[in-house]
């Protein structure tokens, strides 16, 4: 699959030099171009899909992904990520420095309702990310996600949603599972709406932000074509964002 994504990425861009040669011609031919529009647009579709397909590929071969508590000598790694420009603002206003990090993991650690995750592969013992989530009687709040930033838009921040509700619910015992998210933050409301997350309330106080979340009464059933009978009495408290947005 490899040698199919290098073949076409090598005709998407024959065609992109033909676009920009185009350019510096007085009188281009409009047939060229347009021709050369359409294989830029076939070509890009193509090799979407086929990257798509070599990332879910990648992550079954992986063995799917799994939370456990993160070690002192994973620190520094993920101290560099929640560093990078782009991320530190979702965790910390400005950067820090590698010993702040520490003190904060250690009273995370100290912290019976704090729980600080790594987020790695299950067959290859991989680390891919972090996050960490707060208790406060039956729910617990999705406080800070980071996946490393060369495993983004591969699905494994999808992954590391679902299984936090997994988490959440099997090891935690929480009834409601929540997180807030920046409402243009588009990448991270498409992987929390993959992972179950639905709609509850939307602020915008200092920053617009939408409240999401999953029920364990809604997680623990057959899904949406065999609601329970309780189910069936009750109205849905969240909704996907278009529903919402009516």
């Amino acid at each position: 699959m490899q040698q199919i994504i290098d073949r076409t990425e090598q005709k998407l861009k024959y065609f992109q030099n033909r676009l920009k040669q185009a350019e510096f011609i007085e009188r281009p031919s409009r047939r060229r171009i347009l021709t050369a529009e359409a294989q830029v647009e076939i070509h890009s579709a193509h090799l979407e899909s086929l990257r798509n397909e070599l990332h879910k590929f990648e992550r079954l071969q992986s063995g799917g992904i799994r939370l456990r508590p993160t070690t002192q000598n994973e620190l520094r790694r993920i101290w560099g990520w929640i560093n990078l420009p782009g991320i530190r603002d979702s965790l910390y206003t400005e950067k820090i420095s590698f010993e702040i990090f520490v003190e904060d993991w250690q009273r995370w650690v100290e912290n019976v309702e704090t729980h600080a995750l790594s987020i790695e592969t299950r067959s290859t013992r991989l680390l891919l990310g972090f996050m960490l989530l707060r208790c406060n009687a039956d729910v617990v709040a999705v406080e800070f996600v980071l996946i490393h930033p060369g495993y983004r838009a591969r699905g494994y921040g999808t992954d590391a949603l679902t299984e936090a509700v997994r988490y959440a619910f099997e090891k935690l015992n929480a009834v409601h599972i929540t997180l807030q998210v920046s409402s243009d933050n588009a990448a991270a409301l498409t992987c929390f709406e993959n992972a179950g997350f639905q709609y509850l309330g939307y602020t915008d106080v200092n920053v617009p932000v939408y409240t999401m979340g999953v029920e364990r009464s809604e997680w623990e059933n057959d899904g949406p074509d065999n609601p329970t009978d309780e189910q069936i009495a009750s109205p849905r408290l969240h909704a996907t964002l278009q529903e919402f947005l009516k």
